[in-house]
Formats: structure tokens, sequence, C-alpha cells
């Protein structure tokens, strides 16, 4: 019990400190940690395979035996190089401004920015090719500058002003940057020319030189306006000429087609008034047509009466008609007539009575012949003349 809690009080304890302090110790001698924002290159200083391992290596925990291997750490962000007068303090690497001197022989000094990065997996050849620590950044700073005094030398009094001109060098100024540092395992991400300082008398004598072609400038586009506003004039003259000559076409056309609708409507109605005239004239030939051919038949119809009339008064029919002559002149007032011996309702015997006789002493007169006598003579319709049954 007693050896128990002996081991409990002691031993453990110090078994978790010893054990705290050797991975303290292996982590600080036989480890090595590399960021996020940075890109590790290792080195074997004892070996079969001494010299710089090439592969690069991202972030994490990486071996680093302090007798076999050594460690050189490089920022993988976009860094920038500031070359100004007053810096920004903005954690740049910051330097003091290029100094150039211009083609017209006149100082001027330039503040510039270069945004630049390691290439991605190129961080073991930068090791390899230019050393350990910064000199890759003291080589883009020496590069920049020598380049300014290139570019920005060929520059003249008149360009510093120029905002467009400052643009084209700082393109020519990446261009020739980019191909220098390629080769240094460098990228560069941009150029910015921030601004030209130069000798105040330099910047009165460029002021003046502005004004003066401000100057001819203004003259020349006063000049321009006032051809412009000749030219607006003739413009305008041509523009009005032109509507008034569409005016007067367009009043004329319209006359035209006014005279043309009005000869059409005419000759419509004229058309019209013909078609008129002429369906009248055969509406009128019709009708005379069927009242000529009426009336020829109303005369065939009386000559064909007459000639039956004639018919019937050449035969028999004279003598009935004579004997209905004698019958209607009779006053039978005044005559005294005895029913025994006189049938006055049979036809044929008051017909022989009167006259009418024929080879045999009988009356030869039927009904319808006798009708017919009653309609010449325009006698009573509706006269019985038939025998008593």
């Amino acid at each position: 019990m007693h050896i128990g809690k002996l081991t409990a009080k002691y031993v453990i304890p110090i078994g978790i400190f010893v054990f705290a302090a050797i991975f303290i110790i292996g982590i600080k001698f036989f480890v090595i940690k590399v960021s996020v924002d940075q890109v590790g290159v290792r080195t074997r200083i004892w070996g079969v395979t001494r010299g710089i391992v090439q592969k690069d290596y991202g972030p994490g925990w990486h071996r680093a035996i302090s007798a076999i291997d050594q460690w050189d750490l490089y920022d993988t962000t976009v860094q920038t190089l500031e070359l100004a007068k007053d810096p920004s303090h903005l954690g740049h690497d910051e330097r003091k401004e290029a100094a150039i001197r211009t083609a017209d022989d006149y100082d001027v000094s330039a503040d510039l920015i270069v945004k630049y990065q390691i290439k991605t997996g190129n961080a073991w050849k930068l090791r390899q090719d230019i050393g350990v620590g910064d000199r890759y950044k003291i080589i883009v700073e020496n590069e920049t500058r020598d380049i300014a005094r290139s570019v920005l030398g060929r520059m003249v009094e008149r360009d510093l002003y120029n905002p467009e001109e400052k643009r084209k060098r700082a393109e020519e100024f990446k261009i020739q940057l980019t191909e220098r540092l390629a080769y240094r395992h460098v990228n560069v991400i941009d150029v910015l020319i921030l601004e030209l300082r130069f000798d105040p008398q330099l910047d009165r004598k460029i002021k003046n030189i502005k004004l003066a072609e401000l100057d001819n400038v203004l003259n020349k586009s006063k000049a321009l306006a006032a051809e412009q506003r000749g030219i607006t004039q003739t413009i305008d003259a041509d523009t009005e000429a032109v509507a008034q000559k569409i005016g007067g076409d367009k009043e004329r056309t319209i006359t035209v087609l006014d005279a043309e609708t009005t000869k059409r409507t005419i000759e419509l109605l004229a058309e019209a008034d013909k078609y008129l005239i002429q369906k009248k004239a055969e509406a009128d030939l019709y009708k005379k047509q069927r009242i000529a051919e009426g009336n020829l038949l109303i005369r065939q119809s009386q000559a064909e009466g007459e000639r039956l009339r004639r018919e019937a008064l050449a035969g028999v029919g004279g003598d009935i008609l004579v004997a209905m002559e004698a019958a209607r002149n009779m006053n039978l007032a005044d005559i005294n007539i005895s029913s025994l011996d006189m049938n006055l309702l049979d036809v044929d015997d008051m017909a022989t009575r009167l006259g009418v006789l024929d080879t045999k002493g009988r009356l030869k007169v039927d009904s319808k012949t006798f009708k017919q006598i009653q309609e010449t003579l325009n006698l009573p319709k509706g006269t019985d003349t038939s025998k008593p049954k």
C-alpha cells in the first residue's frame, strides 16, 4: 500500500513532466511549422544526399533535425515594393522614391508601387539561384529602379503632365520588369506610377507650356466652332429647302391624287348612270314587248271571238239569234198566252214557234251553242236554257 501511494504521488507526475519535456524538446529541435502564408525550403546539410531538396513544402508540420536539416521560409502572399517620398506605412516594403533624369535633362522624382509574388513551386529554385533571406527583394528593387531610369528617362517635359503618357509608360514598365524577373522566379502582378515630382521652375515652365497649348486648343476650338456654326447654318438652310421641297411635292402629289380621284369618281358615276339608263331602257323595252304581246293576244282573242260569232251567225245560230231577239222584244204583259198550248220553259218548242226549224221541224240547238250566243248578245249569265226534266 505504501509503494502504491508513493507511485501515485510521485512517479506519475514525474512521468508526465518528463513526457511533456521530451515532447517540447522534440518540437523545438526535430519539427518545424510552416504557416498558411509561407512556403518552406529544406536543405540537407548532412547525409548521403546533401543539398537543397527540389520541392516546396506547404503549410503544416515538417521534420527539422537540427544537425541534419536546414529550413528557409518565404512569404507566398502578394508583396508590395513602395518607392515613395512619403510611404504609406501599411506594412509594405518601403524605400525612398526613384530618382530619374528626363530626356531634356530635368531631375524628376517618381513614386512607384510594384506588386509581385514568388512563383508557385519555385521557392526552392529561388533559394538555389539567389540565396537565403530577402536577397530577392533587393533584386526586385534594383531592377525596378534601373527600369524606371530607362523607361521614364525617355520622357520630356510635356509628357510629365500627360496621364495617357503615364499609363503607357506604366504598361511598358511592367513588361520589361516581368521579363527581367522571370528567371529570378518572381512574378510581377502590376506596376503603378503614383506621382512625378520635379523642380518648381520646371513646374512653372510646364504649366506655361500647357497654358499655351490650352490657349492654342481653345483658339482652334473657337475656329472650329465658328466653322461648325457655318456648317450648321448651311445644313439648316439645306434642311429647310428640302423640307419646303418635300412640302411642295406633298401638296402637288395630294392635288394630283385629288384630281385622279375626282376623275375616277366621275367616271364611276358616268358608268353607273350609263348602266342605270341601259337597264331602264331594257326594262322599258321588256315592258313594251310584254304589253305588245298582251295586246296581240287580245287582238287575236277578239278576232277569234269575232270569227266564232260569224260562224255562229252563219248557221243555225243566226236563226236562234233572230228568235232570241223576237223573244226579247215580246211584251208578255200585253200578250195572252195559254199555258196549255205553250210551255214557255220548253226552249225547243219556243224556238220552233219563233221560227227556228231544222229539216225535220225540230230545234237543233245544244246548250253550248246557246251559251255562246247568249254571251255574244250580252244576255244575263246563269239563265237556265235546258229542257225541264
